[in-house]
This record gives C-alpha cells, sequence and structure tokens, in this order.
C-alpha cells in the first residue's frame, strides 16, 4: 500500500505501508489515514519530520491504546513518515541515506528469508548463486519437518553460512524450549518470534534455557514497545520494520534504545520496493545494522515497481544514490495495479 505526500510547492514524497495481512487491513488504514492523519497534516511543514512525528505519535498512541488498534496506526504512520523523509531528500538534494548520517556507496548485506516449510531448494540455491551467505526458514507448524528441513539446508550450504528460523509467534513457552533444544546443533544465528511477540519474560526464559540468540520486533510499536523488550532482556537482535513500526524516524529511536542496550538490528522486511529501498537508506545511515532481511520468494511489487530494479550481488543491495529515497516508480505497473478503495464517509 502506497502513500503520497505532496507539498504545496509541488514537492513530493512516497512512502509505504504494510499490508500484507489479513486481506481486509487496507480499509483500516485508510479510514485511519482519512480521519485520523490527514487533517493533522494540513498546512504543517512538511520538512519538519520530528515535528510532525511527534504530532502524530502524541495524538495517536493513545486513542490506539483505547481502540486496541496500534498496527493500523503505526503502520499508516508509518507510510507517512517514509514520504516525508523523500520528500526532505528530493527538497535538499540528498539520498536518505546522507540525510540519516551514512554513506550510500557502501553495500548492505543481506539475507534470504521466506524459505519453505516446502520446496526449500530452489530457494537457497537461486540465492547461493546471489552470493547470499544467510538464510533463515520458516518452521513452527511440524517440528519433525522443521528438523529434516534443517538437515537438508545444513547439507545445501557452505562452510561459514549462517540459518536463522522463524516461529512466527506459532510455539507456547514449554514447546519452544523443546523444540530448540533439538535444534541446537545446527548452531542457529537466532530463533525468530518463537512465542506471540508481547511475551518478553518468555523471550528471556527461552535465551537462558536454551542459548540460542532470540530476535523480534516486526510487531513491536515504536520506541516505547522496542524499549520494554529490551529493558526485560527479551532480545538478542532487534527487528524494526519501516513500514510497521513507525516508519524512518521511530526505527531509528529503536535501533538507537538497542545500541544502549548493546543489541544489534536487522530491519525486517516483508513487503514491496519502496520499503526495501527506505530499508537499505536507513541500514546505511543508522549505527548497529547486522543484516538487512530479503524475501526470498517472487513479488512483482518488490520486483517491477521501480524501472530500475533491485539487483543482488556477492550477497549485497546497493543503497539507491538518488536524492530523496532514490527511486523512479514504473507508471505501467503502478496503473495496472492501482484499485479504487475508499473510507466509509
Amino acid at each position: 500500500m502506497l502513500v503520497k505526500v505532496e507539498a504545496d510547492t509541488g514537492e513530493y514524497g512516497i512512502g509505504e505501508i504494510w499490508n500484507n495481512f489479513p486481506s481486509w487491513g487496507m480499509y483500516e488504514k485508510i479510514t485511519t489515514l482519512k480521519y485520523g492523519i490527514v487533517p493533522m497534516l494540513i498546512g504543517e511543514d512538511p520538512l519538519d519530520i520530528a515535528g510532525v512525528n511527534t504530532k502524530l505519535l502524541r495524538a495517536l498512541t493513545v486513542l490506539g491504546l483505547q481502540w486496541g488498534a496500534l498496527g493500523p496506526i503505526y503502520q499508516s504512520i508509518s507510510g507517512i513518515d517514509m514520504a516525508l523523509w523523500d520528500l526532505k531528500g528530493k527538497h535538499e538534494g540528498k539520498p536518505v541515506a546522507a540525510l540519516l548520517g551514512g554513506d550510500v556507496r557502501q553495500p548492505v548485506q543481506v539475507y534470504a528469508s521466506g524459505i519453505g516449510p516446502d520446496g526449500i531448494e530452489p530457494l537457497i540455491e537461486s540465492h547461493q548463486a546471489m552470493g547470499v551467505t544467510a538464510y533463515k526458514l520458516k518452521v513452527g507448524k511440524d517440528a519433525d519437518k522443521d528438523f529434516r528441513n534443517l538437515q537438508r539446508m545444513r547439507d545445501m550450504l557452505r562452510p561459514g553460512d549462517k540459518i536463522m528460523i522463524d516461529a512466527n509467534q506459532a510455539w507456547d513457552r514449554e514447546t519452544a524450549v523443546s523444540n530448540l533444544l533439538r535444534f541446537q546443533a545446527f548452531q542457529l544465528t537466532w530463533i525468530e518470534e518463537p512465542l506471540c511477540c508481547d511475551d518478553f519474560g518468555g523471550y528471556r526464559m527461552i535465551r537462558e534455557r536454551t542459548g540460542i540468540p532470540v530476535a523480534g520486533g516486526e510487531n513491536l510499536y515504536g520506541e516505547r514497545h522496542a524499549m520494554l523488550a529490551l529493558e526485560h532482556g527479551a532480545l538478542d537482535v532487534i527487528q524494526p520494520d519501516l513500514s510497521k513500526n513507525g516508519g524512518i524516524s521511530e526505527g531509528r529511536a529503536m535501533a538507537e534504545a538497542a545500541r544502549r542496550a548493546n543489541v544489534p538490528y536487522a530491519p525486517h522486511f516483508l513487503g514491496g520496493a519502496v520499503c526495501l529501498a527506505a530499508s537499505l537508506h536507513f541500514f546505511a545511515g543508522v549505527p548497529g545494522g547486522v543484516w538487512l532481511e530479503l524475501d526470498a520468494n517472487p513479488n512483482p511489487f518488490r520486483e517491477k515497481l521501480f524501472t530500475a530494479p533491485f539487483v543482488v550481488k556477492d550477497g549485497t543491495l546497493a543503497v539507491p544514490e538518488g536524492p530523496g529515497l532514490g527511486f523512479e516508480l514504473d507508471p505501467e505497473f503502478v496503473d495496472y495495479y492501482k484499485i479504487a478503495v475508499s473510507a466509509p464517509e
């Protein structure tokens, strides 16, 4: 889901709002934008990103807690914030990475995710040809199958390659410990979201009982939630998702909170090309990153949305060098996939 923020000068920026599932999620976000966010943006200085972000978060975080809808609110703010950074970079003629204090000339190391539980071999082989050296396997539904997949993955990988696993919050505490003790022999780089994302005590217990590093953060909303997780000792790696957690601004706050706790970050990414571009600039500009996630599965919204598609080379992606987020949308692709959806009156 893309959002365009336009200034009265005609300058504009593009952002991405996470909208993978549920299928009705776009209606929540369109309504949140129309009634909750857009009226607050009119008349604001689009170059004052911190001021706009503070205004939105102060007004809408409490509403989100009362409504039980932090997700739609923070995801909608994410797209706005991302677009404002794009707009500011274009206005100043600088890449967003430079605005964040980084260097676009340094490529970003990626790991391949979204592998399994079925058909793991072709995805691994295709990404080995791109020089990728770290792979994340989906687990959580069938422990025996997960074990066999880990064996097969280990056999296919080269010495020194890394294996991560992602349970997508599938286990309870005892199941997680039982399975992870069984998986210890594979020397896992991390287990991602073994339990419900807010079971911080459970995450800490898993770290202590298994010795396997725990990763999470895609479903934490902003710096406040990240600090709670870190204060509980829940995470070895934090994973901000710039299209979910509040955008580049809140993602940076999450990464800085993690740095103070001596915890590295590895951006979560499972979306389209705009969020990938933002994540690359973020990684280049914010210290403390270790890997950037790259979904190994085909996705036209990642591969064909831009006039110049991303290319993985030697296990890395280049940071777009143009001003802002550094991309041009393919107008024919946008027109083909554009749908008319309106918020209720």
